[in-house]
């Protein structure tokens, strides 16, 4: 662990002690609407949001056992002035898109003369603008360093930057404190197996971030996570949140069959999810593990049908296979696909957007999260972007829909109409419930899938008449809603692992179709804006 001050915001000054009794305020400030956000959908559910700060209830498990320690998650409920002035530090977690929220919790924090620390994935990846508006900057993983900077709050040695260059063994780190939730406000639970990427995607700061050396826990880790879980009465669906669930291939087959058998003698308590590369098509063995250990669906990140764009990035792994037969295998194997998608890479020719759409309806992927190409720093991507002096100084959030933060190969006003014309494409609503039915039909679920046990009969009814309220009767999409809905129960009734999925895609709709209208409007506004590259363009850093 070290600390290499660079500039003035970075110079060690003395903080009072904060004793050994500290009062810590741990807050996951608020993230916009997005493709992940399913807010639309959530109009119609008990829940407020999708899934918890993972990061910072493990966080909350480093900290000494004498602290007293309280989360407010923002999607949750609302940041009160009681709230920071209750605490002696406000520890603040944050991914990129999270950025105007953390700058407003700090500043209030500040205003209300409370300390600050700040760490994650944001912090991690550019800590010199952290420095100026938080007191403590956190960079890099600090579970098995975190004691150490405790007691420096405690004694008053604090620094302003803690800067941490190992890899923790993430078989030491604790179970999360999911106690500190407001468990009933989730529709999702998160759990971590694995941290790193053996990858060398330049565009992705997960290797960064990690590592390309994949760490895992120990499968009686995680089954102690998910007993804790169920102690705590959580009946619903689990997120492993991995980047990469297979980056260690063999770390994730022992976990999977380890969890069959966690699965089988509880009667399947839990549904689980997860991302993992598209080489997974060429791991048989694992697909069936992940099955019968009740996974239903998986997230890829398929890019973009262009090799020559993946080439360009080094997205190697989906060059290895064809990746309209990746899906169709996971499909047939059990597992449901969803894709990440990217435009705005240098190889890309003006007929990327035909080529996005057309394989996203071949494939039949319903949930198909698109977005343009981004610098991250410290990735090989903004590396080389900033050395050829592409980079754009006024863009620096990545969350949907905008556009690139360097000057791209396609002209900008082509790139942000394109991007428009994809969305409206792969979400008109006709077309998204086509596509979802066929997904449905191509979906082999095997015997030994079953869906999570909420929401109860009850909850059920709720939903049912908000959705035939607010999609059958009000939406503008009625025609392919009614159609969608018909042909489910007609078809899937006696199928509760398709019917429960089917119902869960129909009630989307009421997220990505009036998001997708989001996008578009952005992406007008966007194209009013567009502006001479030069008059953007960052100082390049020399070689």
């Amino acid at each position: 662990m070290t600390s290499e001050p660079s500039t003035q915001h970075t110079t060690d000054r003395a903080f009072p002690p904060l004793g050994n009794k500290i009062k810590a305020l741990l807050v996951w400030p608020k993230i916009p609407n997005s493709f992940w956000s399913f807010s639309g959908m959530l109009d119609l559910l008990p829940e407020k949001v999708v899934m918890p700060p993972l990061g910072l209830i493990t966080l909350a498990a480093l900290c000494p056992a004498d602290w007293t320690i309280r989360l407010i998650d923002e999607a949750v409920e609302e940041l009160t002035d009681d709230d920071i002035l209750w605490a002696d530090l406000v520890m603040v977690g944050a991914m990129t898109v999270q950025q105007a929220g953390l700058d407003e919790v700090l500043a209030r924090a500040r205003r209300l003369g409370r300390r600050t620390m700040v760490g994650g994935p944001y912090a991690s990846g550019e800590p010199a603008r952290m420095l100026p508006i938080a007191d403590h900057v956190v960079v890099g993983e600090p579970d098995e360093v975190f004691l150490e900077i405790a007691r420096d709050l405690e004694q008053g040695t604090a620094r302003r930057l803690y800067e941490i260059a190992d890899k923790p063994d993430v078989t030491k780190t604790p179970i999360p404190r999911f106690d500190l939730l407001k468990l009933d406000c989730y529709a999702s639970m998160s759990v971590q197996f694995s941290r790193g990427c053996p990858f060398q995607c330049e565009f992705c700061d997960i290797i960064i971030l990690y590592g390309r050396k994949p760490r895992t826990k120990l499968p009686q880790q995680m089954v102690a996570e998910l007993d804790k879980l169920l102690s705590l009465g959580w009946k619903k669906q689990v997120f492993i949140v991995d980047d990469n669930f297979i980056g260690n291939h063999k770390h994730a087959l022992d976990l999977c069959l380890e969890l069959e058998k966690w699965q089988k003698g509880l009667r399947d308590p839990v549904m689980l999810y997860t991302e993992a590369s598209m080489d997974l098509a060429r791991k048989p063995a694992l697909i069936e593990a992940m099955v019968k250990a009740n996974f239903f669906y998986v997230f890829l990140g398929i890019e973009s049908p262009s090799k020559e764009s993946l080439q360009e990035v080094k997205k190697l792994q989906n060059l290895a296979m064809d990746p309209v037969n990746c899906i169709e295998l996971l499909h047939q194997k059990g597992l449901w696909v969803t894709g990440g998608f990217i435009v705005g890479f240098d190889s890309d020719t003006e007929d990327i957007f035909e080529q996005q759409v057309e394989f996203i309806e071949r494939t039949a992927i319903p949930w198909a999260l698109l977005n343009f190409l981004h610098a991250l720093p410290r990735t090989a991507l903004y590396d080389r972007m900033q050395k050829e002096g592409r980079i754009l100084v006024s863009r620096g959030s990545s969350s949907d829909g905008t556009p690139p933060n360097f000057v791209t190969t396609m002209d900008s006003a082509v790139l942000l109409r394109g991007f428009g014309r994809t969305v409206a494409a792969i979400y008109d609503p006709g077309k998204f419930y086509e596509r979802a039915w066929r997904s449905l039909e191509r979906w082999e679920a095997q015997g030994c899938q079953h869906p999570a046990k909420d929401p109860t009969t009850g909850d059920i009814i709720r939903i049912v008449a908000r959705s035939i309220w607010h999609q059958g009767l009000r939406s503008s999409y009625r025609k392919p809603y009614w159609r969608f809905f018909l042909r489910m129960i007609g078809r899937y009734s006696t199928n509760r692992p398709k019917l429960w999925l089917a119902f869960t895609i129909l009630i989307s709709g009421h997220h990505f179709i009036p998001y997708a209208n989001e996008l578009l409007e952005k992406v007008e506004r966007e194209l009013v804006n567009v502006k001479p590259a030069q008059e953007l363009i960052a100082a390049p850093v020399a070689d």
